[in-house]
């Protein structure tokens, strides 16, 4: 078969299967690895977006260095075949790496004494080092696939064009399918070693296929006297600048899109799952437009010109409706998003079709364009590619580096898109400039100069553009505190006319702490009952500060010598004094100290031990999941001193029965003492390695120690009744339950069904119609007849607590009613009948 049967590779169902592949494994090798490497190196904004710089400098620097490689050989598919070979082969290495070898060096870093700076410092290195190597494969496979495809000049943009799409074709289902299926599904192992499979089986087929081993066209003998590497003339250079300005700017804007998106959508991994997914179908659509386009002969700067200038301007048009986004999409639609299915999945996809899409199809035309201009001919069209994307790779590093590390602290998210506009506008005149005279060029220059001028005067003059939690906008509360940082946004307000006055925390759009009355009560429960159990903790790590309730009831705890807390968002310490009333001014505790960073990583980095850990994480399924896994668990319970104790925040809503017991049978897994606390719509997991048993009166002597508290009733045998399951009872009620592991996490990729609303009353049913006696944890209590009536008027108020959440408040009210008279002494329920009714 003659040499330039080669042109038809491309066109035919196999080679098109290769670079959908392809373009399938590297999203699900990113998906994977950005998760993967959550749990070694902190699921924080700065440990992912090196992760992302790094997995696109490998990305870049093996397009280059293999375009450069493929231009000296004329047979290019069994070196194709090579790379995809070494991409599944380091990707199962790296999974052995990072999930044995990366501990072993934490764990004897550590326990060397090394400070921990420096052993982050190494962990960064090696861990970016085994990213690097893989990503520097992948690299490769589209400058050869570039050669393989293209034989003649004719048709080369239609063909660059369209194997560009089909790639990204393959990488948006990847993205999707990684997301929503593969990880919740096959597990993190799983993922990555189906796609490691698949490569291999890629990288066989094509040594094999003889197709492949056909010679592609090649560099052809220079003639006499012609210089056969000329230097870059203006229309590559446009080529590469409108190359570098889209990478740069649309990774960047992807960082603050992401976090603008994360104040307005509820946060679970499929939203932001699907949000990206849309990014990657714009480059797809972009890229698949590109292919349709006829070769017209007229200068394609022209062409680069409208397609920075359209990033820019969809940016633009889309920054207006992010900003309004409540008021144009989700206020008005009130009755369709008040299905937690279509807040999490259909606005999501809505609002990124809006606001990403337009600027990923200019982006998407863009590449192909600048591969197109920049191939000075089918003989160096792999070395040209190569280059093209190595430079477009380099702005896609940079980009998110400086979104994350200086624009979004400096500036904010909103004014840092206003910033990435003007950078995009000078990059247009800067294209307008080289093309030289232009019909309409001095309008579009002159509108070009107002423009940038405009925007950096906005920068300057930095309107209050704020970013706020819809409930903000709806019911226009006062903001007390606002500050944007590199972890999230933090916003403090109250209600600006009513008598009460509720304050109301977020960091982007969780909230740090409910304003109701369970919902303070619980995390003091989270707080005191360990102590209340007889623990003597001198020793004590928070896991999430929030606003400090949670650890002011610790340090109510005279006992208490040190204090740390692990914060995700160190702002929430000026946040706190906002709640003086309530954290009692935790924030000027010398115990205290607040350690900014992600508490698993501590975990895993600091050598010290604790009497207790307590964690009030948000909830596992809105960004918290991996607080609630086996392999977390264990991690505390290696860092507990003899006779400590874990005590840990459950959630009742947004989990159905299966996933709460399934928690609950992990927590019991790691700590065979266990038990579960109920404070009305919430609960507490206390567990420890030894048994919990405790003699009341003790009990009770402590619980007199707390002092009176409007915000949680002190008596001990209204404490007492709130147990619900013990030990033995979680054994056997979890007998089938599934653990919830790093690798599998149903809480991380749970089922959409978690979302229904009525999934709080199931889990309330279910301890109602579980409970333990209180005789398994209690000894000798004094007076049994009114411990049963205090169990009786627990019972009956979980009953009431049950109907109201049925909308039946005559029914729940007449049960609050009868705890009332079965339970005469408990003064709770007649300041719950005045509460609730």
């Amino acid at each position: 078969m003659p040499a330039n049967t080669t042109a038809s590779v491309l066109q035919r169902l196999p080679a098109n299967l290769v670079i959908f592949l392809t373009g399938f494994t590297c999203l699900l090798y990113e998906v994977s690895w950005n998760r993967l490497l959550s749990l070694v190196l902190g699921a924080t904004v700065t440990a992912s977006t090196v992760v992302l710089a790094t997995f696109m400098a490998g990305f870049g620097t093996g397009a280059f260095f293999w375009g450069k490689v493929a231009d000296k050989r004329s047979a290019v598919g069994p070196l194709l075949a090579a790379l995809l070979a070494a991409v599944g082969l380091f990707s199962g290495v790296n999974y052995v790496m990072l999930t044995r070898v990366v501990p072993a060096v934490y764990a004897g870093m550590t326990a060397g004494g090394a400070s921990l700076a420096a052993v982050d410092s190494v962990v960064f290195l090696l861990a970016a080092a085994l990213l690097f190597i893989p990503a520097f494969f992948m690299g490769g496979v589209c400058p050869l696939v570039s050669k393989l495809a293209v034989s003649s000049e004719e048709g080369m943009a239609q063909i660059l064009g369209r194997l560009y799409a089909v790639e990204t074709l393959g990488s948006t289902l990847g993205g999707l399918l990684t997301g929503f299926f593969l990880l919740g599904t096959l597990g993190q192992q799983g993922t990555i070693m189906a796609a490691a499979t698949v490569n291999l089986l890629l990288a066989g087929w094509l040594a094999l296929d003889p197709t492949f081993r056909l010679r592609a066209a090649g560099p052809t003998a220079p003639e006499e006297g012609k210089i056969s590497a000329p230097a870059p003339n203006p229309v590559q250079h446009s080529a590469l600048l409108g190359a570098f300005i889209c990478g740069l700017s649309v990774l960047a804007l992807q960082i603050l899109w992401m976090r603008m998106f994360r104040i307005y959508l509820t946060n679970t991994s499929y939203t932001f799952a699907l949000v990206s997914s849309v990014a990657i179908m714009g480059l797809f659509a972009g890229s698949a437009l590109y292919g349709r386009r006829p070769e017209t002969g007229k200068d394609p700067r022209w062409s680069m010109f409208k397609a920075v200038l359209g990033v820019m301007l969809s940016t633009g048009a889309g920054l207006v409706l992010l900003i309004n986004l409540p008021e144009l999409l989700m206020f008005p639609f009130t009755s369709i998003m008040g299905s937690p299915l279509a807040r999490a999945l259909v606005l999501p996809f809505v609002a990124a079709l809006l606001i990403i899409f337009p600027p990923s199809v200019f982006s998407g035309y863009a590449f192909p364009l600048a591969c197109r201009m920049y191939a000075g001919g089918v003989d160096n069209v792999s070395r040209d590619v190569g280059l093209v994307l190595m430079v477009n790779t380099l702005g896609a590093v940079l980009g998110p580096l400086a979104a994350a590390f200086v624009l979004l602290p400096l500036l904010g998210a909103t004014m840092s898109i206003v910033l990435i506009m003007a950078l995009l506008g000078a990059a247009a005149l800067v294209l307008l400039r080289w093309r030289g005279t232009v019909k309409g060029g001095e309008y579009y220059r002159n509108f070009l100069y107002a423009g940038v001028v405009g925007l950096l005067l906005v920068v300057v003059l930095s309107p209050d553009w704020r970013i706020l939690p819809p409930s903000f906008r709806r019911f226009d509360r006062e903001i007390l505190y606002y500050r944007e940082s590199v972890e999230g946004t933090l916003t403090v307000g109250r209600d600006r006319d009513t008598r009460a006055r509720s304050k109301y925390t977020y960091v982007n759009n969780s909230a740090v702490i409910g304003s109701t009355y369970d919902a303070v009560k619980v995390v003091k429960m989270v707080g005191h009952f360990p102590f209340l159990l007889g623990l003597e903790a001198r020793q004590v790590l928070v896991i999430g500060f929030g606003i400090g309730v949670t650890t002011s009831a610790i340090a109510s705890h005279p006992e208490v010598e040190s204090i740390e807390c692990v914060e995700l968002v160190p702002g929430l310490r000026e946040a706190a004094k906002y709640y003086r009333d309530m954290n009692h001014g935790i924030v000027d505790d010398p115990r205290l100290k607040i350690i900014p960073g992600d508490g698993r990583h501590y975990l895993q980095t600091s050598p010290r031990k604790y009497d207790l850990i307590s964690c009030d994480p948000t909830h596992p399924i809105l960004g918290s999941g991996s607080l609630y896994t086996a392999d977390y668990f264990q991690q505390c319970r290696d860092h507990l001193n003899p006779g400590g104790m874990v005590s840990q925040y459950l959630p009742l809503h947004k989990l159905r029965p299966e996933e709460f017991l399934g928690i609950i049978k992990t927590f019991e897994s790691v700590f065979p003492h266990s038990t579960v606390w109920l404070g009305h719509y919430h609960a507490v997991l206390l567990g420890g390695v030894d048994p919990l048993q405790i003699q009341f009166q003790q009990w009770d002597d402590n619980v007199q120690k707390l002092g009176k508290d409007r915000h949680f009733y002190v008596n001990a045998y209204h404490l007492a009744a709130t147990l619900m399951l013990d030990g033995p009872t979680i054994r056997e009620l979890g007998a089938q339950s599934a653990i919830n592991t790093d690798d599998k996490s149903y809480t991380e990729f749970f089922n959409v069904d978690c979302l229904l609303e009525e999934n709080i009353g199931f889990n309330l049913r279910f301890l109602m119609d579980s409970r333990c006696d209180v005789g398994g944890i209690f000894k000798n209590i004094p007076r049994p007849d009114l411990m049963g009536r205090y169990q009786e008027g627990h019972r009956l108020l979980t009953e009431s607590l049950y109907f109201k959440l049925e909308r039946d408040d005559r029914r729940s009210m007449d049960l609050l009613k009868q705890a009332i008279r079965a339970n005469p002494e408990d003064q709770e329920y007649p300041f719950l009948l005045k509460l609730y009714f």
